[in-house]
């Protein structure tokens, strides 16, 4: 047996533990529950349906430590399936839930959950700065946000603005995720989901002090952007950069496995406005047909996409 033999058995063995060890962490979070999380976590949002969906808001400050490793394991499971978290990296590091993400704040979780099994069915996160004085968002010396790690900007920098706006009145919006088995669900079911969900977040939003001016992120123009002009009214995508993560960062591969990624700022919408789409959220759910509901939603809010390019 030559060397090179060896080494190719020593790889291919390799390569399936690493596939055995993903399995196995998909097959723990498949089974994982929150059952009790609205109980032990004091959400700011909570909203109990007839037909069994549960959907709340919990700052991570409030979890307790079982649940956040549920989530966080929800979260790298999910990444492992689109292939935007590193099989290699969770294998090397026995990581069964993403690690504690660095360079953020409190980070605020919105789930929808089924509430007999407490299995998450569709999730988002926001995060706050880290910064514990109010700079102004151009400030050299403001923490950057994940978004503007990754594509090496401060996104400020190519939005003109025409009011102060601090980094604490601004959150990155994160992991729009849903269960892979949701797929298999019914349109009218998975837009009710994503309604729901909606509500929540915004609910959220208009609770926070001081009032969130402006959301930050980054996505496909086609898949995340799009989603969130159905209910922002303003939205400007930053073209031109050239995102990317440090090849022993676990997710690396989001930003190499997507298709172009590209950074944006959205407008918040605030007072009647912000009430104004809580309001007609909430009519969209309560339609005989909540499709009619939802574009009516789209219909007034009438998202714009801008692009500016760098």
């Amino acid at each position: 047996m030559t060397s090179q033999t060896v080494d190719d058995a020593a790889t291919t063995a390799e390569d399936a533990r690493r596939a055995r060890y993903v399995e196995h962490v998909l097959a723990l979070h498949d089974r994982m529950s929150l059952a009790g999380l609205a109980e032990h976590a004091d959400p700011l949002y909570l909203a109990r349906r007839p037909d069994g969906l549960t959907v709340l808001a919990v700052p991570q400050s409030r979890l307790p430590e079982r649940y956040r490793l549920a989530i966080y394991g929800f979260r790298l499971a999910q990444y492992l399936r689109s292939r935007f978290a590193s099989d290699r990296i969770a294998f090397a590091r026995g990581l069964f839930a993403e690690p504690l993400g660095v360079g953020h704040g409190e980070e605020i979780h919105v789930i929808g959950m089924e509430e007999s099994t407490g299995a998450i069915l569709r999730y988002v996160s926001v995060i706050a700065t880290t910064d514990t004085a109010p700079l102004p968002v151009t400030h050299p010396d403001r923490s950057p946000f994940p978004c503007e790690v990754a594509h090496g900007i401060n996104l400020f920098d190519h939005v003109p603005l025409d009011e102060a706006v601090t980094g604490q009145e601004v959150w990155e919006i994160k992991r729009l995720m849903q269960r892979s088995s949701q797929r298999d669900t019914s349109p009218a079911r998975r837009l009710r989901l994503s309604l729901e969900l909606m509500l929540g977040f915004y609910t959220v939003l208009a609770g926070l002090s001081p009032r969130p001016k402006f959301l930050v992120g980054d996505g496909e123009e086609g898949l995340a952007v799009r989603r969130l002009a159905r209910s922002l009214k303003e939205i400007t995508v930053i073209e031109g950069t050239c995102p990317s993560l440090a090849e022993d960062d676990l997710l690396f591969p989001a930003y190499v496995e997507r298709a172009v990624v590209k950074p944006f700022v959205a407008r918040v919408p605030r007072g009647e406005e912000l009430d104004g789409l809580v309001h007609w959220l909430g009519r969209a759910l309560d339609a005989t047909n909540p499709l009619a509901g939802f574009q009516e939603l789209v219909g007034r809010v009438g998202g714009e996409i801008r692009r500016v390019r760098i």
